[in-house]
């Protein structure tokens, strides 16, 4: 590999940005050569974690781009930035990785996609469960045509306890919605690329928030009256398909249930097989169980994956836009394909405030 063909990469926001900085280093096809965050002291005790040069340290996302002029910049910060950031960015000549959700809105990340296409760049969503080895088994086995036309998919990730107990994550403002956008928009992702992108043609969602106005059940705060807090702490809805298949995503920070319990599951009905993942706590072994028929009787798989010495989440993610990138293929995951979400998390959110099923032609726009 020359020279030429090493992309000089960059990252706004060094949170979980940090993650996004794994990934650039693990591909020898790019070079991380800048960091941004408005914490000077994150971004002085990041860059000298990471190597990064004292040039390479900006609070000032435009200085660095203008300055640095990167071929490719993550911006891993709250969600009613991205799309700003997101345009600057690309007139700036980056193509972009963007944290999930997209954007609030479906007006801000249709305009994200626009300026892709008039810059010329590719704008990449980060979906990084996409790149657990278990998911990638999944979508292997789907591709592969072992479980038939998938009719049902059931998804949630559920909490016990798990409410973001300071910053932007409970204002809907800056937020644009609660746990469904936060935890949710992973598991409707997956819903979504499993089933190969299926129009949606109605979503029916209720929301509520029982825990987080009373400051119960949050990481990092004492229990309290907590004001500011406007937005879901749990989330349902139900999708219709153009195809004739329908889903089910929920999501929730807080509900009464085993203590420390973090559970994602998901479970991918077809016409000639059932896979369930169960991942509780963030675990990695043992998540698969695929359910058949052989000669007329039931069947179970249980499969053990190899992923010694694999990279998954954030880091393949990144490491696989680099590649793209380099050689001019469709990225892991497009900005299309976050739009989809951000149109369902969109009906669902003013499903629930008007009480009835609402069809995605008719959304409402919301600025």
């Amino acid at each position: 590999m020359t020279s030429q063909s090493i992309l000089r990469s960059a990252v706004i926001g060094v949170g979980v940005g940090r993650a996004h900085m794994r990934g650039y280093q693990s591909n020898p096809g790019a070079q991380l050569v800048a960091i941004c965050d408005t914490d000077q002291m994150r971004v002085a005790a990041v860059g000298d974690e990471y190597h990064i040069p004292e040039r390479g340290r900006y609070t000032d996302y435009h200085k660095m781009l203008a300055e640095v002029q990167p071929d490719v910049v993550s911006i891993a910060l709250p969600n009613y930035l991205h799309a700003d950031v997101t345009l600057t960015a690309l007139e700036a000549g980056a193509h972009v990785i963007c944290e999930k959700p997209m954007a609030p809105t479906v007006t801000q990340a249709e305009a994200m996609i626009t300026a892709a296409k008039k810059a010329d760049r590719k704008l990449v969503m980060c979906y990084n469960y996409r790149f657990r080895p278990d998911v990638q088994w999944m979508k292997r086995m789907i591709a592969a045509g072992q479980l038939g036309e998938i009719h049902h998919v059931h998804a949630t990730w559920r909490r016990e306890t798990g409410i973001p107990g300071s910053g932007w994550f409970g204002k809907k403002a800056m937020s644009g919605g609660g746990a469904m956008i936060d935890l949710g928009v992973h598991v409707l992702d997956l819903t979504l690329w499993f089933m190969g992108f299926p129009t949606v043609t109605t979503v029916s969602g209720g929301t509520r928030s029982l825990f987080g106005q009373h400051g119960l059940k949050t990481w990092g705060r004492k229990p309290g009256p907590s004001p500011e807090f406007d937005v879901d702490d749990g989330a349902v809805a139900f999708l219709r398909f153009a195809n004739g298949a329908n889903s089910v995503v929920q999501a929730t920070w807080a509900e009464h249930r085993q203590p420390q319990d973090d559970m994602i599951r998901m479970e991918i009905q077809g016409t000639l097989g059932t896979i369930i993942l169960t991942v509780p706590n963030y675990r990695h072994d043992d998540t698969l169980r695929m359910f058949s028929e052989i000669e007329g009787e039931p069947v179970t798989v249980i499969p053990s994956l190899r992923t010694q010495g694999k990279t998954s989440g954030h880091e393949a993610l990144v490491s696989a836009t680099v590649d793209a990138l380099l050689t001019d293929t469709e990225a892991p995951s497009t900005g299309e394909q976050g739009l989809a979400a951000v149109r369902v998390l969109e009906a669902l959110y003013q499903s629930a405030a008007l009480g009835h099923e609402i069809a995605i032609e008719t959304i409402q726009p919301t600025s």
